[in-house]
Order: structure tokens, then sequence, then C-alpha cells
């Protein structure tokens, strides 16, 4: 099976650090930004590259991770998206390729929810 593409998303240097090398570890191809706006200038760019998302939330610029999961709900429908965040994600509304991974996560519940959203087993 060839390696998934993973478009980590993500304004917190360590954090990013720590999700690009937990992913690519696990064996999955990452392109790492610091804001959405970036990442959806790259998915817009690089269009079928990307595989799954995974994001936090809270970024600054236009954009940040829960408006480019709506906006890919309706560009890019099939796409997997994994939001993460360190505020509980009960009030938000999620699209039907959308999960919720709260922080502070362990590299083992990340992976889980990769691989069921990539529908890896």
């Amino acid at each position: 099976m060839p390696t998934a593409s993973i478009l980590v998303l993500e304004d917190e240097d360590l954090i990013r650090d720590l999700l690009t090398t937990v992913l690519e570890d696990a064996g999955f191809k990452v392109t790492a930004f610091q804001t959405a706006d970036q990442g959806c200038d790259f998915l817009e760019t690089h269009p079928g590259e990307v595989n799954m998302v995974v994001s936090d939330i809270r970024m600054p610029g236009k954009m940040d991770g829960y408006d480019l999961s709506m906006l890919a709900a309706e560009r890019w429908p099939a796409l997997p998206i994994l939001l993460t965040s360190g505020f509980s994600g009960r009030d938000l509304v999620l699209g039907p390729n959308v999960e919720f991974l709260p922080k502070p996560w362990t590299s083992e519940r990340l992976l889980t929810k990769v691989n069921k959203s990539l529908h890896i087993h």
C-alpha cells in the first residue's frame, strides 16, 4: 500500500514538530505548515496529493482549522480531517469526514484516530 500523505497544520512549533515526528515514525509522508491559510493554499495547488489533514483549531490567519474543515467539506468532501484543540470540542458541529481529538493527546490516541480516518486497521 502506498504511503498516505498527511497535511499537518499547527501554529505551535513544538507541537507541529511532535505531530510530524509521530506521523513520520508511523510511516506517513508529512507536509507541515503554521497556519490553515498555508494549508488551504497547499491543498489548492496540490490537488489529490493529500490523503488527510491533521489541524489545530485555533491558529492565527484569515482562517483557523475549523474554518478549513468547513471549506474542505465543500471542496474536498472525501478528505478526512482530524481537528485537535486544548478546549472542549463539544460545541463544534463537525463535517462528515471530521474527527476531534482533544489536547493533550498521546501518540497512541493520535495514531488510532489517524488510522481510523484513513481506514487502516
